[in-house]
């Protein structure tokens, strides 16, 4: 289950596997409307028409066609062709890597009313996978670069308080890191760079500001670029004001975790 910055503020692939079980249990389209894109601050009218960009975008014949019989015969490679959609610390993000796995896939076309809904929902899907690839990779960074360590006690904090939530095996030891590491970045990122904050469900101080200002300086410095147009468009939509949700700064402390 994903659940670095995925699991805590980005639409998770889980949801639609734990469905099938039963867990938690919500269709594709609800979890992506109700979380919205990546930070989930878009509104579903913005939500909507980014998918359908997006769905146009990644059935281009570039992204996926498969090669011709020809091309196959000549190449010792079966895999299909496909695009470079963004870069990331050097390396090629491509439409294939962001593309769901077919579990997911299986599970959104049960869940679709139509080939519009089901498009729709692989594009958004696609597009958070994408920004989830690329938000992991700039937060660890950012914690490697500032010195962050996790706090142990923190750990057991964390595991102690959803222990009752999670399954026969407890919180593991890698996801409550991982959870305590979040909270330690946000709270740097905060505490240096200011900005907006705004409540969500899963994290009632996402400081989205701070995020923005991070980001763009990754992107500035080339640590990371987004190629497609419609992705770029849909990876920056949530962290462009206004937002929702916005808390007033009287009411915003880092000072511990949102989860004690």
């Amino acid at each position: 289950m994903i659940i670095r910055m995925v699991g805590s503020q980005l639409f998770s692939i889980s949801n639609l596997r734990r469905a099938k079980r039963g867990v938690g249990r919500t269709t594709a389209m609800g979890a992506l409307l109700s979380l919205g894109v990546v930070l989930g601050t878009a509104t579903a009218a913005e939500v909507s028409a980014l998918a359908s960009a997006q769905a146009t975008a990644l059935a281009s014949p570039s992204v996926s066609e498969p090669l011709s019989e020809s091309s196959q015969n000549s190449d010792s490679s079966d895999e299909e062709p496909s695009t470079v959609v963004a870069t990331l610390f050097d390396k090629s993000i491509t439409a294939k890597d962001i593309t769901p796995d077919d579990e997911v896939l299986a599970e959104v076309a049960s869940q679709a009313s139509s080939s519009e809904e089901q498009n729709a929902m692989v594009a958004l899907a696609s597009l958070t996978n994408l920004s989830e690839r690329i938000i992991e990779g700039v937060l660890d960074d950012y914690s490697v670069q500032n010195n962050l360590a996790v706090d142990a006690a923190l750990v057991e904090k964390f595991k102690t308080k959803f222990a009752g939530s999670a399954s026969e095996d407890g919180i593991s030891d890698d996801v409550a890191k991982r959870q305590v590491m979040i909270y330690l970045a946000e709270k740097h990122m905060y505490n240096t760079y200011g900005g907006k904050v705004v409540f969500r469900q899963s994290n009632p101080q996402l400081p989205v500001g701070a995020y923005y200002k991070i980001l763009k300086n990754y992107e500035q410095s080339g640590k990371f670029t987004i190629l497609d147009k419609g992705l770029a468009d849909g990876f920056w939509m949530p962290f462009t004001p206004p937002y929702q949700y916005e808390l007033a700064k009287e009411n915003i402390n880092f000072a511990q975790p949102w989860w004690l």
